[in-house]
Formats: C-alpha cells, structure tokens, sequence
C-alpha cells in the first residue's frame, strides 16, 4: 500500500491514548529508536511494523503501550531529570516499555538498576523452580514440596556472597572483606619493618623471661 506522507509539519504520537505531537524535524532524530524509525518508512506497511495503527486522515500514529511509562520516559529523553519507575507499575513491565522504545536497563538510576536485577533475580528463580521437569524431581524426593523456600534462601544467600551490587547486604559484607583485606596488607607491611621487628623481639624475650622465672626453685622444663 502506498504511503503519502501529510504536508503537516508536524506529526502525533498516541501513545494508550495521551497524545504527543512532534515535528518532522524533531522526528528523524528523536532519540527514542522505535519513533525515530518512523521517519524512514516508505509505505504503510513500514509505518505498521513500527506502530499499532496509523490515521491518515490526523496523522497519528497509534502505539497501544503503557501512557505513563512512555511520559516517564519522554521526560527523561528530554533531559529532565534521570529515569525512575514509574509508581505503582511493575519493574519487570517498565522494563519491556523500556526495551520496546529502545532504552536499556543501563538508562535506569542505579537504585532502580538494583530493583530490577533483583526482581529478575526473584522472577528467575521462581520460574526455575517451577519447571516441570524440576518440579517433578523435587516432588519425587522426600519432603520435595517444602524445600522451595530453602532453594529461593540459598539463591539469596549465594547472590549476596558473590554479587555485591544484588543488595544492601551484599554491599555491605562487601566493603566488610575489602576492610579486612586493606588490614591485612597493612599489618604485613608494618611487620617487615625495623622497629616492628625489634618490639617483637623484645616481646618474645619477656616471654622467655617469664616462663623460666614463673616459679622459685623450678627448673626450666625440657
């Protein structure tokens, strides 16, 4: 089907039904891909394989997509502010709007970037244990149905042992371990020194000292 573009100069985005309007300008280098995209379509057949639906008549091109996670988004390609979720909304499904416009988990605030690893995280872990396959093992063990709650505490135990961004605690026994390697590095480095030596040399004496004199009249033990 052949594709006229309007002689408006402008073109609108509906996006669930909150409408956006645009310049053409603006539009070839929009920096949202899948909007940015529209610019080179050749026929309407190109327009839908980017939108839901397009009126000729209005110029309007329909994306049946989540309204306030694209005007989170918009907002934040427009350089206000950095992007968040948006409330009440799950993380998992402002992500999809985010891959669907072409944005990236890395587009994310870092507090938003942890929620998200650790909702997938969680969301693996279940499906996972969900299996059929798996859960056909696990009800053939003894006691198979009660030791999900186990794996999903393992998970979280490994997870905070060996991924130190996961959460607060992984963070924090994180920078536990670098404390303690800093300590170590310190101590082994104080000890090669001259004073370090001598005052151990001197302390290893009293010690002597003290075991040979502990009693009168007592012999040193062979």
């Amino acid at each position: 089907m052949t594709y006229r573009r309007s002689g408006a100069a402008s073109v609108v985005l509906n996006v669930g039904g909150a409408r956006y309007s645009l310049s053409r300008e603006l539009l070839k280098d929009f920096p949202l891909r899948r909007v940015s995209r529209l610019h080179g379509c050749r026929s309407e057949r190109d327009v839908l394989e980017v939108c839901d639906d397009y009126d000729r008549e209005r110029n309007e091109y329909f994306f049946d997509r989540h309204s306030e996670a694209f005007g989170f988004i918009l907002l934040y390609v427009r350089g206000h502010g950095k992007l968040r979720f948006a409330p009440r909304m799950c993380e998992l499904s402002f992500y999809n709007e985010m891959i669907y416009w072409g944005l990236e988990g890395a587009h994310l605030e870092y507090c938003c970037q942890r929620r998200l690893d650790d909702r997938m995280s969680d969301t693996y872990t279940f499906y996972t244990a969900e299996e059929p396959g798996a859960l056909g093992r696990d009800e053939a063990r003894p006691g198979g149905a009660e030791a999900a709650p186990s794996r999903r505490w393992l998970e979280r135990m490994r997870r905070t042992f060996e991924e130190p961004t996961s959460s607060l605690a992984a963070q924090i026994l994180a920078s536990v371990s670098v404390v303690f390697v800093i300590v170590s590095m310190v101590v082994l480095c104080a000890s090669t020194l001259p004073d370090w030596r001598a005052a151990a040399a001197d302390n290893r004496s009293l010690d002597d000292r003290s075991r040979y004199s502990a009693g009168p009249g007592r012999e040193p033990s062979g």
